[in-house]
């Protein structure tokens, strides 16, 4: 019976040691620690240099980071504000190293206005949504 017990205290460590340790789980919780407004000097001491520095214009990838159920009109709103205000996208991919522009699964993506501030985030790409300031929010529609 101690073996039988044993066994399952030793599958069972091995699972919360591999849970806090994947990759996606150590960048979700460092992406914790970024805030709206933070700073660029902020951003790469959390995460280190950026993998690659993008313009702002486009962010029409970003349509699928928004939380499920965001409705469309809503959502479009937000992408233009986004656009207007986002001066560079920096992506760091989840291994470190280069990364292209449209950021690969696990990646983080960080919008930075023209002041070097946040204005928005993807903190793990696939697996944590879009994160907006408040004032950025789509309004609801109404439909």
């Amino acid at each position: 019976m101690r073996r039988v017990t044993g066994a399952v205290l030793l599958v069972g460590l091995v699972l919360l040691v591999w849970a806090l340790a994947s990759p996606e789980r150590r960048r979700a919780r460092l992406a914790s620690r970024l805030q709206i407004g933070d700073d660029t000097a902020r951003v790469a001491q959390l995460f280190g240099p950026p993998g690659a520095r993008c313009p702002g214009a486009s962010l029409d990838h970003l349509r699928d980071r928004f939380p499920i159920g965001t409705p469309g009109p809503a959502m479009q709103q937000a992408l233009d504000r986004m656009q207007s205000e986002t001066a560079q996208r920096w992506v760091f991919p989840l291994g470190g190293g280069p990364a292209g522009c449209v950021p690969g699964q696990g990646s983080t993506e960080v919008g930075v206005d023209r002041s070097g501030h946040v204005r928005w985030f993807v903190p793990v790409t696939g697996r944590i949504p879009l994160v907006l300031p408040n004032d950025y929010q789509p309004a609801s529609t109404g439909a």
